[in-house]
């Protein structure tokens, strides 16, 4: 309730902002600021209230309990803020209410803080509808905690990144309609919004190329880039971000490019939208791994999208007369042409990503949802990819001169980039079976298979590779019961390349589950079983925290006693294996019926046999994959060093 609260206090703050600068030319500097403050402080607040109740383990707000769990490590429980659907919408909207206060202490006109605190106040009822503060219907002591995927320093960092992108995208929309409101043939707002646009498009891009990173590093599937859907929703607007920033240079010097630059600032926002609407209604549930379950909030995030797109678009044809004229371009070899053509290609590029990210939702209106897949991208994509790499080769050589040392570098680091892709998709792929500590020679490399090792807490184990005398780990983490939970990779980097190393899961057809009924003797073929005795642990709350059983074991000589215990979780329970009889048996208590009469236990193999087992293993080669990484790097370099040029 607290929480909600102040969001309502920051959604009366913002909706004040808007209507104290659209309904004055010249509004009080002073009233602005401090009203924008205000609006901040209570969305600053509404946050650091979810961090507390997340680092507290309050598990009655059903985010916390679905998010976090006493056990995360703490920068798990900080990034536990923007796991879900509901925190990432305040985490975007604390970035917004933040720019949106720094934008006040700047020369920005009434009319853009005005539609700016209007996309702000619509943020702020999006996370009212989807609040992080509702209460959890159930009773827990213990949360779900972090999908184990979730858990890597480069998933932690890489939503907030793409966030402060899209937040930063609607300044330059804000400053565009609010020109067009005011003085539409000025082009005064294109300085403001060219650092706006820059600082949003590196940003934006920063935060896609950290989700490939962590794609090839922890999913194991071999590659970074799936053309996924929810993947696309982000690359669209980084794509006409880019069409914005060319034209907004290019209309600071012919003022007929003026309206494209309008244009391109609304769609750029509105696609930012779109991409929200479309990975969070649900339409991609069956077509993304990355989209959320669907809710009623896709219908209010789509008005949201109508909103900017048709308000943005009604603005721009009712002032379209009164934009600046003339011509875009004299001739065909000017720099002029040649950037309004790339920016062509790149729309056709985005327009293409557009329709392959939307078929779920376009063919579901005539039919069948269906979906595009990878070749869909790579064949339409790739000839239009080929003449934009040679039309900027060709601005190179011929205007090369008048391209600043950012541009230059961005740019030198964007055409390495098509290059790397290119070249590190020419590598081999292998999939075979390995026998432990035999040598197999695999795409020219000699590969040893050295088993399994696992950790004390058998939380994590790793699959041991020795490739060309080196050794490397692939990392499966484990859930509570035993299970696969997440899946890494082995990587071998070198100057010519990866050699990426992703082991199958192993089919264990050992397991053997047991039932046993108290006092009453039972085998498993060689050991016998007698469940003497179980009981529930309770909190103060009168509610379990675990079960215990008793449970005695012999082999007819001599007999061991067990407690192996599950302990009470929101999806169930998790218990972990017990070793007997020095590790010849693992058993694992699943289960106990709740008059305490009955037990249901895992017979495992041993650690050891596991260990012994062959595994089947995918082998691929990646060449020179680190100039993909370096040139990722160069792009952001030059794009922060052009943000100085004015």
């Amino acid at each position: 309730m607290t929480g909600n609260l102040l969001l309502g206090g920051g959604l009366a703050a913002a909706l004040a902002v808007m209507s104290i600068c659209l309904a004055q030319k010249i509004p009080s500097a002073r009233l602005t600021k401090v009203v924008a403050l205000t609006s901040a402080s209570f969305i600053v607040a509404a946050s650091l209230l979810l961090w507390n109740l997340i680092f507290e383990n309050d598990f009655s707000v059903e985010y916390v309990a679905s998010y976090s769990s006493t056990t995360l490590p703490t920068l798990y429980k900080i990034s536990a803020f923007w796991a879900g659907q509901q925190g990432s919408f305040l985490l975007w909207l604390l970035i917004h209410a933040t720019v949106g206060a720094v934008l006040t202490f700047r020369r920005t006109s009434a009319a853009s803080l005005g539609i700016y605190f209007m996309l702000q106040s619509v943020l702020t009822l999006l996370v009212l509808a989807k609040s992080p503060f509702a209460e959890n219907p159930a009773q827990v002591v213990e949360g779900v905690g972090l999908n184990p995927l979730l858990q890597d320093f480069w998933m932690a960092i890489h939503p907030p990144i793409i966030f402060v992108g899209y937040a930063l995208l609607a300044v330059p929309f804000a400053l565009s309609l609010g020109s067009l409101l005011t003085e539409a043939a000025s082009r005064s707002w294109l300085a403001e919004a060219r650092k706006w646009t820059l600082t949003a498009w590196s940003f934006l891009g920063a935060g896609i190329f950290i989700g490939g990173y962590w794609a090839y590093k922890v999913l194991g599937w071999g590659g970074y880039w799936g053309w996924d859907p929810v993947e696309n929703s982000s690359l669209v607007p980084w794509l006409l971000s880019a069409v914005l920033l060319h034209l907004i240079n290019l209309a600071r010097k012919k003022s007929a490019v003026a309206a494209p630059a309008h244009v391109a600032a609304t769609f750029t926002y509105a696609l930012v939208i779109y991409g929200t609407f479309l990975t969070r209604s649900g339409i991609l549930g069956d077509f993304s791994v990355h989209s959320f379950a669907g809710t009623s909030i896709g219908a209010t995030i789509a008005l949201a999208n109508a909103l900017v797109l048709i308000g943005g678009l009604s603005i721009i044809l009712v002032k379209a007369k009164e934009l600046p004229q003339g011509k875009m371009y004299e001739s065909f070899g000017e720099s002029a042409f040649i950037i309004l053509l790339s920016c062509l290609l790149i729309i056709f590029i985005a327009a293409i990503v557009w329709v392959g990210m939307s078929m779920p939702l376009l063919s579901q209106i005539f039919g069948e949802a269906a979906a595009v897949d990878e070749n869909f991208y790579v064949k339409s994509t790739a000839p239009i990819a080929a003449v934009l790499f040679a039309l900027m080769i060709y601005t190179f050589v011929k205007f090369g001169r008048s391209i600043s040392l950012g541009g230059k570098i961005a740019h030198v680091g964007f055409l390495a980039m098509l290059a790397a892709i290119v070249i590190s998709s020419q590598g081999e792929t292998v999939t075979q079976e390995f026998q432990p500590r035999t040598i197999a020679l695999v795409a020219g490399h000699e590969i040893i298979y050295e088993g399994q090792a696992f950790r004390e807490d058998e939380r994590q184990k790793f699959y041991i590779y020795k490739v060309d005398g080196e050794v490397v780990r692939a990392l499966t983490k484990l859930r509570g019961n035993g299970e696969d939970a997440a899946r890494e990779p082995a990587i071998l980097r070198n100057f010519s390349g990866d050699v990426y190393i992703a082991p199958h899961a192993p089919q264990i057809d050992s397991v053997q589950e047991l039932l046993l009924t108290k006092n009453l003797f039972a085998m498993d073929g060689e050991l016998g079983y007698v469940f003497e005795d179980a009981h529930i642990d309770y909190d103060d709350n009168e509610r379990p925290i675990q079960a215990t059983a008793s449970i005695t074991i012999t082999d007819g000589e001599i007999s061991e006693e067990i407690h192996p215990l599950i302990v009470v979780t929101p999806d169930g329970g998790s218990s972990q294996a017990v070793e007997v009889f020095n590790g010849k048996r693992r058993v694992r208590l699943t289960g106990i019926s709740g008059d305490l009469q009955k037990a249901r236990l895992e017979i495992l193999p041993t650690l050891e046999k596991i260990s012994a087992m062959p595994i089947t293993t995918t082998i691929t080669t990646k060449p020179f994959i680190w100039l993909l990484w370096l040139s990722v790097a160069t792009i952001c370099i030059g794009t922060f060093l052009a943000i100085k040029r004015k």
